[in-house]
């Protein structure tokens, strides 16, 4: 038998993949409670119920994006875990970045809610909370990786590091640049390889 609390979990899970779509299609000002209703099939009085509004809705979805992410980190964290701290260091900094910034196409619509949701905190006060501690997180997860990868410089290459997954964010979700460019992840490799990138111990090693 399906108990109450499954059947919510199964409805918010329809709801917010509804917001996903029609952010996708039209952008976050077109997601209204009555379209999120006819997109996900659950009556309007629940989603009104569980998410109250538009800002509700878009808040949660953003949230989601951040539960999926917090996912992928939970899995390579298991995976370091398993494999030792000393295995593929450089890896694993690029396993982190990539859970923050998912590239398969599939995973495609949780960028754009999240840049479409950044974009609408500009001038609406009531996202800007929740785009700020997103940010402050993201610096955060990039500063642990940064110093298990024994990064001496962390604060700079945090930012630097926030920098890129934006750019790379933004450039998936509205591309612009020159036809033949290198993909996201080519450039992502490209990065990680560079000198500033590599650990102090493996940079004196190399001058040896």
């Amino acid at each position: 038998m399906v108990t109450m609390g499954e059947r919510r979990i199964t409805m918010r899970a329809r709801v917010l993949d509804a917001v996903f779509r029609l952010v996708v299609r039209q952008g976050v000002a077109e997601v209204s409670l009555r379209k999120v209703a006819e997109e996900s099939g659950v009556n309007i009085g629940s989603v009104r119920h569980y998410f109250g509004s538009h800002e509700g809705l878009m808040v949660a979805a953003v949230e989601e994006v951040g539960a999926r992410m917090e996912r992928r980190l939970n899995a390579v964290a298991a995976s370091a875990g398993e494999n030792g701290p000393e295995a593929g260091r450089h890896a694993l900094l690029e396993a982190v970045v990539s859970a923050l910034l998912p590239l398969a196409p599939r995973d495609r619509a949780e960028l754009i809610v999240l840049v479409e949701f950044i974009g609408a905190a500009r001038i609406r006060p009531e996202f800007r909370a929740v785009a700020e501690r997103m940010g402050t997180d993201m610096r955060r997860i990039l500063r642990e990786a940064l110093g298990a990868a024994g990064l001496a410089d962390g604060e700079v290459d945090v930012e630097v590091l926030a920098a890129l997954i934006t750019g790379l964010t933004f450039e998936l979700v509205h591309p612009h640049g020159a036809s033949g460019a290198p993909d996201p992840l080519t450039v992502l490799r490209h990065h990680l390889s560079l000198p500033a990138l590599v650990p102090d111990r493996v940079r004196t090693h190399h001058r040896l």
